[in-house]
């Protein structure tokens, strides 16, 4: 309950400058820590973050204590950052942030702004830098990402074959502008409804279909958000980026018609791995399933390569970042261990041991990760296009209004550009 004369708006603000002054603080200390700094160091990572868990070893060899580890399931995550940043409590020196939270918590000034080390240290070393376009609010950047990855397309060169079709020709598709328009043409080839075959799949079900339509958005150089974080993806690009996904359904008939109900990769994947679909929009992981494990029907036969292009190929990043909360009791601590895990050989390591893919270049094109990751040039490539997911504060909350109004579309209950002018006027109500 609030204290009476207190509204909400005025403790906001009040948390809010208590939090920019906590900023400032951690700031200074960040910058004025010594190199030998070895206080012990707390971390908050992810559950799935076995290849940083590992890392602990080597940061006390370089640094002296041990780092106390903590881990948190990416659904808790938010609940966890959360009620403890607005308790001014830190959860560790280094805390796992997805791209979907970073801009809210940075909004709050609970993150320390980690732009000087990023741009004089890390951006040098090799670091992706479509790879931080999360990571950025207004100007500076407030985490550094230690995975990367976007949807990519995948095609089943079986089927490519049966129909006669070229199975090497989408590995350009990227780099050839107007080339969605050649991927509608041979899906047209491949449909076959009669026989439960499909052309293409994807998810477009729930918040899914968000990536296909920020491919597209982009790709015809739209943009979800300007420059001020206000929604534009009713642009004439997003207009055409829409009615090219009902085009898919209604006019070529070339999707699978589920695909509006699927609402993540694994309800569209089984149809793809039985050999019944000829292309997949989703996360690069499943080529390794679709070419080697024993229940796919296509193994050794499913090509990949980054999404075809408009104007030009795009993507929506997916990358998972290490931040240092304004409260932590060790800031300099996290930054070593952040350091750790994005150095060269330890990006290696990460990518050649684990399925995750590594945020620095080099790596990415080192020989032993392509041995464990086939696909990790195509991350590569994906991120030199647009991959800006239109991270805002708000972005989960204007991400259902959106994908609510594709649907409307999908169904054909409005025009796509009815139901994109909706999307905005809904999402600018929603901040008032």
């Amino acid at each position: 309950m609030l204290c009476k004369g207190i509204d909400r708006r005025r403790l906001l603000l009040s948390m809010g400058a208590a939090a920019m002054t906590g900023g400032l603080l951690s700031s200074t200390r960040l910058a004025s820590a010594q190199q030998g700094n070895s206080e012990p160091v707390k971390l908050l990572l992810g559950s799935h973050m076995e290849y940083l868990q590992k890392l602990a070893p080597d940061y006390a060899a370089a640094h002296g204590p041990t780092p106390e580890i903590e881990l948190v399931t990416t659904p808790d995550l938010p609940v966890k950052l959360n009620s403890t940043l607005i308790a001014r409590r830190s959860p560790g020196d280094a805390v796992f942030v997805t791209a979907a939270l970073m801009s809210g918590l940075a909004e709050k000034g609970w993150l320390t702004d980690m732009t000087d080390m990023i741009e004089q240290e890390l951006l040098p070393n090799g670091l992706i830098e479509n790879s931080l376009t999360a990571a950025n609010y207004q100007g500076r950047y407030y985490g550094v990402p230690v995975t990367i990855g976007a949807p990519i397309m995948h095609w089943n060169k079986a089927l490519f074959e049966a129909r006669g079709l070229d199975t090497e020709a989408p590995n350009n598709w990227h780099a050839t502008p107007g080339s969605w328009d050649t991927l509608v043409e041979y899906a047209k080839e491949i449909n076959d409804p009669d026989n439960n075959i499909y052309g293409i799949t994807d998810n477009w079900g729930g918040v899914g279909s968000m990536f296909t339509f920020g491919s597209l958005l982009q790709g015809g150089g739209g943009r979800f958000l300007d420059d001020d974080l206000q929604p534009v993806m009713n642009s004439e690009a997003g207009v055409e980026a829409l009615s090219r996904m009902v085009d898919l359904l209604h006019l070529h008939k070339v999707i699978d018609p589920a695909a509006v109900t699927y609402t993540w990769v694994f309800d569209a994947s089984p149809a793809y791995l039985a050999g019944q679909r000829g292309i997949f929009f989703t996360w690069p992981f499943i080529a390794g399933i679709a070419n080697g494990s024993d229940d796919s029907a296509i193994q050794g036969r499913s090509g990949y390569a980054p999404n075809p292009a408009l104007e030009t190929s795009a993507s929506i990043d997916g990358s998972e970042f290490l931040s240092i909360p304004v409260f932590a009791d060790n800031p300099e601590g996290g930054r070593q261990f952040i350091k750790l895990a994005t150095s060269l050989d330890k990006q290696i390591l990460q990518g050649s041991t684990s399925p995750w893919a590594p945020s620095v270049d080099a790596a990415l094109g080192h020989p032993d990760v392509s041995g464990n990751l086939p696909f990790a040039e195509v991350i590569r490539q994906s991120y030199q296009y647009p991959v800006d997911g239109g991270y805002s504060p708000d972005r989960e909350r204007w991400e259902e209004i959106l994908t609510g109004q594709l649907s409307r579309a999908f169904s054909r209950d409005v025009t796509p550009k009815e139901a994109l002018d909706e999307a905005v006027k809904l999402i600018n109500a929603s901040r008032t």
